[in-house]
């Protein structure tokens, strides 16, 4: 929903600190519903709630000179619609949650909240961009999360360069993320609460190249503090067979070892394979992914770019092996332009024994969206994206019907 300025876009000189800036406001109404199928899981068995968020996203040009200078400002609020009965926790709005005696407690969700944020950048030749403060990343080691209410960010500092084209380089160092929504518990994922830990801090190192129109790969590094040292390559490439027909090859690897002092185990080796077939409207997709390693793949930041990490899970339990069947089509190609559908089964197998009784599980996913094309709507996104999901109660909270309703609109203010 919120489209910042991040570290790992290009740079551009600037036209003046007020010339080049710009400024849009971004609202999302959303409708939650998991079903956990049974009074066994968090959240006495389901989260519902439906609310509506607010993004203002303002990005100053840079001053005029060889090192310009500018500004950022990202203000976000949410407001309760829907909620209570111990049905929090969906992400929407905050909630806290522990427990005593065997049983998860949810405190009830407020009225409402907001946050505001900010950052200072520099452009230097019109390539290189330093900046402190927020973020909002898009890259395999680091990456905003946009998929319930407001989004979450980052704080610290980045750079990135782009003088030689088509090459894309960056570095940074975030120190802090804000969930906006989400529950304490996955701010703590680990439960490093008693201060021995440090482990909201990753550095990371990396870019991408694109050697030509069809072709592009990618090699980052990082380390976060007191968990693991990761490392991720990745290589896309498009095949254009004829005027109809595409074939598009997205191949994924992630090498992750131990670094933390704590007991908990992150060594894990996770990759996959998507092929996807482009036939006019229609694009038929084919994926493989394989954990291998002493754990599952873990992970704090929301950075996890695998063809099966699909909308309620990821398919990265200890030595899981899946594969994906997808489906989209645009309706345009029935003269309905706006409309997009997509649909897909995943199935794991072979998971470790110790991590669920059950070395199987599936999902299977539907997203139909429309963007209103004419009137006093227009611009306006619907979107419905359902899940089915059955696994042992050992992972991810075991069974899992959800269906999730949203409606968008961003103004351009500037």
């Amino acid at each position: 929903m919120a489209n910042g300025l991040i570290a790992t876009q290009a740079v551009a000189q600037g036209e003046g600190f007020v010339e080049g800036a710009s400024a849009t406001l971004s609202n999302r109404t959303a409708y939650f519903n998991r079903d956990f199928r049974n009074d066994q899981g968090p959240f006495n068995g389901k989260a519902e709630e439906t609310a509506t968020g607010f993004v203002l996203n303002f990005q100053s040009g840079y001053t005029e000179g060889p090192i310009g200078f500018g500004a950022d400002v990202l203000a976000m609020a949410g407001i309760k619609l829907d909620s209570g009965g111990g049905r929090g926790g969906t992400g929407l709005l905050p909630s806290g949650q522990w427990e005593e005696d065997g049983i998860l407690y949810t405190r009830k969700s407020p009225s409402n909240y907001s946050e505001i944020r900010g950052a200072v950048k520099a452009n230097v030749g019109g390539h290189t961009e330093l900046r402190f403060g927020y973020h909002l990343p898009e890259n395999p080691i680091v990456n905003y999360e946009d998929s319930r209410l407001l989004p979450s960010h980052y704080y610290g500092y980045s750079i990135a360069n782009t003088s030689i084209d088509g090459l894309l380089l960056e570095a940074g160092r975030m120190t802090d993320r804000g969930d906006m929504g989400y529950p304490d518990q996955y701010e703590d994922p680990y439960g490093f609460r008693d201060g021995t830990i440090d482990h909201d801090k990753v550095t990371y190192l990396g870019g991408t190249y694109d050697f030509a129109d069809t072709l592009s790969a990618s090699l980052y590094t990082s380390k976060a503090d007191d968990l693991w040292k990761r490392h991720f390559a990745g290589i896309t490439h498009t095949a254009e067979l004829n005027n109809d027909l595409s074939l598009t090859t997205d191949l994924s690897y992630y090498k992750t070892s131990d670094d933390s002092p704590t007991g908990y185990d992150f060594d894990n080796d996770a990759a996959s394979l998507a092929v996807t077939l482009g036939a006019g409207f229609h694009d038929f997709t084919v994926a493989y992914q394989r954990m291998s390693g002493d754990s599952g793949f873990d992970y704090a930041d929301d950075a996890i770019y695998l063809a099966n990490s699909v909308q309620v899970i990821d398919f990265n339990a200890r030595d899981e092996r899946s594969w994906q069947a997808r489906y989209d089509y645009n309706f345009e190609g029935l003269g309905i332009p706006g409309l997009n559908f997509m649909t897909r089964y995943v199935r794991g197998s072979d998971i470790d024994e110790s991590v669920s009784p059950r070395d199987t599980r599936w999902a299977r996913d539907t997203d139909i969206s429309y963007t209103l094309q004419s009137g006093p709507l227009r611009g306006v996104n619907l979107l419905w994206r359902n899940s089915t999901v059955r696994q042992h109660a050992a992972l991810d909270g075991g069974d899992i019907d959800e269906n999730r309703l949203y409606a968008s609109y961003t103004w351009n203010l500037l």
